[in-house]
C-alpha cells in the first residue's frame, strides 16, 4: 500500500487527464506487489506499511508546492443612527474600512516511513517562500478612513492602504503516526478505518506586527514595550497536538469516505513570542482557537493498468471546521499592533490591588482599587481576542500513479468563512469578584451602592474591544493550489 500524507484534511483538486490507455479487466492476474482494484483503500486512508509479505519497507519521499489566495472585508461596527434600523441597543457593523489580500507560496516536503503493518511515521516541514498581505480601499472606504479610524487620543489607528512586509521561512515542522486498524484489503468484510495523531514544534521566528507601507512613520516592526525594530518572522509560535480518524468503504470503483479531526495550539514560551509575553491571569480568551473538523468525501478509481503499475484515482470532499473563541493573528495583526495610536501604545495594568487610602475623605473619596503598582505592564501586540466562527471547504484531488516507484497529485480548494469580530475581548472578567481588585470593573446605582461586575482585562482596548468599535472580517473566501510528487521505495 502507497500513501500520501501532507496535503492536510482541507486541500482540494484538480483531475488530471495523463496517457490513459484500455482499463484494466477485473480477472487479470495480479503480481505480488501491484495495486489492486476493488480493494486499495482511499488515498485519505491509505498507509504504507513495513514487514508486510513481498514488501519488508516501505519509504514516501515527498516534495510538493501550494499557493495560497486569501481575501476579505474589513468592517467595522458603528453606533450612529442609521435609516431604516429600529432602535434596541443593536450595533451594526456597517462601516467599510478596507479590502483584505494574502497571498503565500509554500514548498511542502516531508516523508512517510513504514514502521509496520499499516502503521507510518509522517514528517512534514512546509517551507513559506513568501508570504504577502496588505489592505487596499473598499468601496470608497480609503477617503473616509481618516474618520472611521481616528484615535479619540489623536491621530489614527492605521492607515489605508496598507502594506505588510513580505515573510518566508518555517513556521514549524510535525511527527505523527498513522495507524489502519482495520483494512479492507486485508479483511474485505470489514471497512478501512485510520487514526492518527500529530504533534507540531514551531522553529522560525515568531510573528511580530509591522507596517511596511512606504512612507509610514517610525520603526517597521516596532517592539511595543521598548519601540525598537525587530524582525517580522514567521512562525505563529505554537506547540500543536492534532488528532483524526477517518472511515472508508469500497464499492467497486467508488470508495466513500469521512471522518473527524481535531487541533489545540499551545502557545511556546520562547524569546520573542507576544503570544505568551505576559502573564495575563484575568483573561477568559488567553489561548488560541480550539480547531474541530468534519469531512465527507468519495474516492473514485475509474481507471488502472495492472501490468505496468499506473492508475487515476480522483477525490472529492467536503469539510466543515469549527473554530472556537480565542486569540490569535487576524487580518488586522500587522495594523492595529504597528500602531502608533496612543489608545494602543499605551500600558494597562496587569492587575488592581487595594488602595490604602480608601474611602477617602468627603471632599476628596478614593476608589477602592487601584493598579498594582508592583503588578506587570501588559502592552498590546496586535494579537487580539476573536469571535467563534465556522469555515467550509469544498476540495478535489487527482493521483496519478505512474509506476510502481512514483505518483503525482494535482488538486485545488476553495474555502469560505463566516463572518466574525476579530476584536471582541471583554472589559471585565466576571469570574472573580473582588472588589479590591475591580478597578473600573464597577458600576454605581441610583442609590449609590457600588455593584462590582469583576476584574479588568488587560488585553481590552476600548477604541477596538467596547462594542460600537470592534472590527469584524465579511466575505472572506480562501483558494488553494497544489502539486505534489511523491518517490516510493
Amino acid at each position: 500500500m502507497r500513501a500520501i500524507r501532507g496535503l492536510g484534511v482541507c486541500s482540494v483538486a484538480v483531475l488530471v487527464a495523463l496517457g490513459i490507455e484500455g482499463p484494466a479487466r477485473a480477472d487479470e492476474p495480479l503480481a505480488a506487489r501491484e495495486p489492486s482494484l476493488m480493494s486499495d483503500p482511499a488515498e485519505i486512508t491509505n498507509v504504507i506499511d513495513a514487514f508486510d509479505k513481498n514488501d519488508p519497507f516501505d519509504l514516501n519521499l515527498v516534495l510538493g508546492f501550494q499557493q495560497s489566495w486569501k481575501s476579505a472585508k474589513i468592517r467595522r461596527e458603528t453606533q450612529l443612527n442609521q435609516p431604516g434600523l429600529e432602535t434596541g441597543g443593536f450595533v451594526p457593523g456597517s462601516e467599510n474600512i478596507a479590502s483584505y489580500s494574502s497571498s503565500m507560496s509554500t514548498l511542502l516536503v516531508g516523508a512517510d516511513v513504514g514502521i509496520y503493518r499499516d502503521l507510518a511515521l509522517i514528517l512534514r516541514a512546509p517551507i513559506i517562500l513568501n508570504w504577502s498581505q496588505g489592505l487596499s480601499d473598499l468601496d470608497g472606504s480609503s477617503a473616509v478612513a481618516g474618520q472611521r479610524l481616528a484615535d479619540p487620543s489623536g491621530g489614527h489607528l492605521f492607515s489605508v492602504p496598507f502594506t505588510s512586509p513580505n515573510r518566508s521561512g518555517i513556521d514549524y515542522i510535525s511527527a505523527g503516526l498513522d495507524w489502519d486498524i482495520f483494512n479492507q484489503e486485508r479483511d474485505a468484510t470489514k471497512p478501512t478505518w485510520l487514526v492518527g495523531i500529530e504533534g507540531r514544534i514551531p522553529v522560525g521566528t515568531p510573528l511580530h506586527a509591522c507596517n511596511a507601507t512606504p512612507g509610514a512613520p517610525g520603526v517597521e516592526c516596532p517592539d511595543p514595550y521598548s519601540g525598537q525594530n525587530r524582525d517580522p518572522g514567521i512562525s505563529r509560535g505554537m506547540y500543536s497536538i492534532g488528532a483524526r480518524t477517518f472511515w472508508s468503504r469500497r464499492f467497486g470503483y467508488v470508495e466513500p469516505f469521512s471522518g473527524f479531526s481535531f487541533r489545540a495550539d499551545i502557545p511556546s514560551s520562547a524569546l520573542g513570542n507576544d503570544f505568551s509575553r505576559y502573564n495575563v491571569q484575568n483573561d477568559l480568551e488567553r489561548l488560541p482557537p480550539l480547531l474541530g473538523s468534519f469531512t465527507l468525501g468519495t474516492e473514485v478509481v475509474p481507471w488502472e493498468h495492472r501490468e505496468q503499475y499506473q492508475r487515476v484515482s480522483a477525490d472529492i470532499m467536503f469539510t466543515g471546521t469549527y473554530h472556537s473563541p480565542g486569540r490569535d493573528y487576524s487580518e488586522l495583526f500587522d495594523e492595529l499592533g504597528s500602531s502608533y495610536a496612543t489608545s494602543l501604545r499605551s500600558a494597562n495594568p496587569a492587575a488592581y490591588t487595594h488602595n490604602p487610602a480608601f474611602p477617602g475623605t468627603a471632599m476628596s473619596p478614593q476608589p477602592q482599587s487601584i493598579a498594582d503598582p508592583n503588578g506587570e505592564n501588559v502592552y498590546f501586540t496586535g494579537i487580539t481576542e476573536e469571535q467563534a466562527y465556522g469555515s467550509f471547504e469544498l476540495s478535489a484531488f487527482a493521483t496519478y500513479q505512474a509506476g510502481e516507484y512514483i505518483k503525482f497529485v494535482a488538486g485545488g480548494a476553495f474555502g469560505y468563512v463566516q463572518s466574525h469580530l476579530i476584536t471582541s475581548a471583554d472589559t471585565c472578567n466576571p469570574s472573580t469578584i473582588n472588589a479590591d481588585m475591580a478597578g473600573p470593573c464597577t458600576t454605581k446605582g441610583a442609590n449609590g451602592q457600588t455593584t462590582v461586575n469583576g476584574v479588568p482585562n488587560p488585553d481590552h482596548r476600548d477604541v477596538i474591544d467596547t462594542p460600537g468599535h470592534r472590527f469584524l472580517v465579511d466575505d472572506e473566501t480562501v483558494v488553494n493550489l497544489w502539486v505534489m510528487g511523491v518517490v516510493m521505495f
